[in-house]
């Protein structure tokens, strides 16, 4: 099976230059709703009284690294705490213990957990995020007077906080409210997620007025020049980084939940087609680039990085039913000891423990809806024809950005087909690379792009003259002779 890797010329030649293949990240996608999978929360008390310890936890965690000047990166993706023994023997593990029994025994959050709980809703990421809105300032406070009396912050400074913090809103009334519109699931969603959305608009917007003054205030294009000028501790930088803790955590800690359950994919994209206008324009430079051309034998298994096992090459399937899990039911990182810590609340372990008994069956479901967020994408999508390999960072394997360059077989590379708008010099360059690797090279074939004005379509041309052993180029910087 031919696959086609649409390219740049300067991507191109890192790839043919190390003979490797880069596999991208989801954020290193194009698509932002690739691999999107709808998450929910749904289950009994102890279930959510499990949440709400491990939310506690996570808050403190945000709090120490804030104090110890974390950067952005860190407080965004580093604060939660899925394991609470990683700190055995360590002080700070009494303290993280001694903060999550103290919490979910409190009367706001007790209320909540028996709202949710004992009537069994189904609650989005939005709504998951506002219920935490309103329990975040107890659950920060609660921090900054242990962290005091630990000496961890200045007292002055925790007093200081406490202060600003100490205003309440109701979640009696919110609980209430949540009780008389709970069997209309439309009408309570519908009316905490817009909620959710004022808060969330209102913040934003708070932060791009205060970015008028100081445009370090601001994430974007430029801030990360402007911080590291400023050397990632100035006084507006560690006020945003406050405000992450203070004000954004509830959405920061409910995006970590979701990015938990399942390990991160990284993933090289093909395709089926070399004659997509739209995609020598996306991917290989307005088709001044290149695309590459594999063939994978019949077996559609690429060999990358020296593994053993070739790894497989699979369709992407466009459309489908969206794709969602109980979070309560879908902790499959986690040992089971992990597991059932996150379902333990103060009368025993959560009913959703039982979904893990059968291992067996809990495995498929959890791998088909992996396999799903990893090999879909939405229909708009189908005229590239794609097909990826895929490799998942269950083990961490993947973290160091070295180990995403795999090496691949060089029987695989069957030829380059050149775009209607690729230089001459360009086109050099690529030949001085390919003339490296000549004997690696086997029924190698030279293509060109070109526009057929009859057929007003791409047309591909095999270029018959050219041959690597015709080409006189330059190899380790010497004339080829």
């Amino acid at each position: 099976m031919k696959l086609y890797h649409y390219r740049s010329i300067s991507s191109a030649l890192l790839e043919i230059e190390n003979g490797t293949f880069h596999f991208a990240s989801k954020e290193e996608l194009n698509d932002p709703l690739e691999g999107f999978v709808r998450v929910f929360w749904q289950g009994d008390k102890m279930a959510w009284e499990g949440l709400f310890r491990h939310y506690i936890y996570s808050v403190a965690r945000a709090l120490k690294l804030y104090i110890l000047k974390a950067d952005d990166e860190t407080l965004y993706h580093g604060t939660l705490v899925a394991d609470v023994h990683c700190y055995k023997n360590n002080f700070f593990e009494k303290i993280l213990l001694k903060l999550g029994e103290e919490f979910i025994t409190d009367t706001d959050v007790q209320n909540l957990a028996g709202v949710y709980g004992d009537n069994c809703l189904k609650v989005s990421e939005k709504e998951l995020q506002y219920i935490l809105f309103y329990i975040h300032n107890n659950a920060l406070i609660r921090c900054l007077e242990e962290f005091k009396k630990n000496k961890f912050v200045p007292a002055e400074e925790a007093e200081k906080q406490i202060k600003l913090l100490n205003f309440s809103l109701s979640v009696e009334k919110l609980v209430d409210a949540i009780k008389k519109v709970f069997s209309n699931e439309k009408m309570r969603v519908q009316t905490i997620e817009s909620m959710e959305e004022i808060f969330e608009e209102m913040k934003e917007f708070s932060y791009i007025i205060k970015g008028a003054e100081n445009d370090i205030f601001l994430h974007g294009k430029g801030s990360e020049e402007q911080i590291y000028n400023n050397d990632g501790n100035s006084v507006v930088q560690q006020h945003r980084k406050w405000l992450i803790v203070m004000a954004d955590f509830p959405k920061v800690f409910v995006a970590q939940l979701r990015d938990m359950i399942y390990p991160k994919s990284y993933v090289v994209c093909f395709s089926k087609k070399n004659d997509n206008s739209a995609m020598w324009g996306n991917y290989a430079d307005c088709h001044k680039g290149v695309c590459l051309i594999y063939d994978t034998s019949d077996e559609a298994k690429l060999k990358v990085g020296g593994r053993h096992i070739p790894l497989d090459v699979r369709a992407i399937s466009y459309g489908g039913e969206s794709i969602e899990c109980n979070f309560f039911q879908t902790l499959g990182r986690l040992t089971m000891v992990q597991i059932r810590e996150w379902l333990l609340g103060v009368d025993g372990v959560s009913s959703c423990y039982e979904a893990f008994s059968d291992v067996e069956e809990w495995r498929k479901r959890y791998w088909k809806i992996y396999d799903a967020k990893t090999y879909r994408k939405t229909k708009n999508w189908e005229h590239e024809k794609e097909f990826r390999v895929a490799v998942s960072n269950t083990f961490g394997e993947f973290d160091v950005p070295q180990k995403q360059n795999m090496s691949f077989d060089w029987n695989l590379l069957k030829g380059v087909i050149f775009g209607i708008r690729t230089s001459e010099y360009d086109k050099k360059q690529i030949l001085d690379k390919l003339i490296k690797h000549k004997d690696e090279l086997s029924d190698f074939t030279f293509y060109q792009a070109e526009y057929s004005a009859e057929e007003q379509k791409i047309k591909i041309r095999k270029k018959k003259f050219w041959r690597l052993i015709n080409y006189k180029g330059k190899v380790d910087g010497t004339e080829k002779v």
